[in-house]
């Protein structure tokens, strides 16, 4: 299992690059997560894994995003984004598994590429449960083991090391876990080519 100090340690060192290295490669799926969860004027939203702020351009002007992150030197990256964004941006450092949020505080909860980096997805899936009102909208971009022979052998491969440096994991069934807590109407679309990055939306149990 990835271990979140190997996570936020990894996240701490290559803050700086991120958004050089993973920006053209992981981009494409969150302007279209923002509109999956069509927020309504004068929303709170909650940003699960905020990173370097690369999704805080794409929000109305007429919300609150609460923005999160493990990683204190992504947070120092998403610093500048948040400064120039047209909604109002509040950044704090948190853990997805242990929420310093009250039960039921959002109506609309969202995150890009977070829950194939956390030590324990079931966990971090129901604290994300607990602090949504019932009904809430939850959008999701991530990662989903491919279906294909090919990259299935790629996924096998290589993901034992990428997982040991702490950068992601796929050892977990999301769709599934997301059944399991009671997620209502789930719907899922691809957002990358290769078809293994999906925008993953649901709403909590009313």
């Amino acid at each position: 299992m990835i271990s979140s100090q190997n996570i936020q340690h990894t996240y701490d060192r290559v803050s700086s690059l991120y958004d050089l290295f993973f920006k053209p490669w992981l981009e494409s799926g969150r302007e279209r997560a923002v509109e999956v969860l069509d927020p309504a004027a004068g929303s709170k939203i909650l940003e699960i894994g905020v990173g370097t702020g690369l999704g805080l351009e794409y929000y109305p002007r007429d919300v609150e995003v609460i923005g999160f992150d493990y990683s204190f030197g992504m947070l120092k990256e998403s610093k500048q984004k948040a400064y120039t964004s047209k909604c109002r941006v509040n950044l704090v450092q948190m853990d997805v598994e242990n929420l310093a949020f009250a039960d039921h505080s959002f109506d609309y909860l969202i995150g890009a590429y977070v829950l194939t980096v956390v030590s324990d997805p079931g966990k971090a899936i129901k604290e994300i449960f607990r602090v949504a009102r019932p009904g809430a909208r939850v959008v999701l971009v991530n990662y989903l083991r491919s279906r294909g022979k090919i990259m299935g052998v790629i996924e096998d491969l290589f993901h034992p090391i990428f997982s040991r440096l702490g950068l992601f994991t796929l050892d977990h069934d999301l769709p599934g876990l997301l059944k399991q807590n009671g997620a209502d109407n789930i719907r899922t679309e691809p957002t990358s080519f290769l078809r293994t990055h999906h925008i993953i939306s649901f709403t909590t149990p009313a």
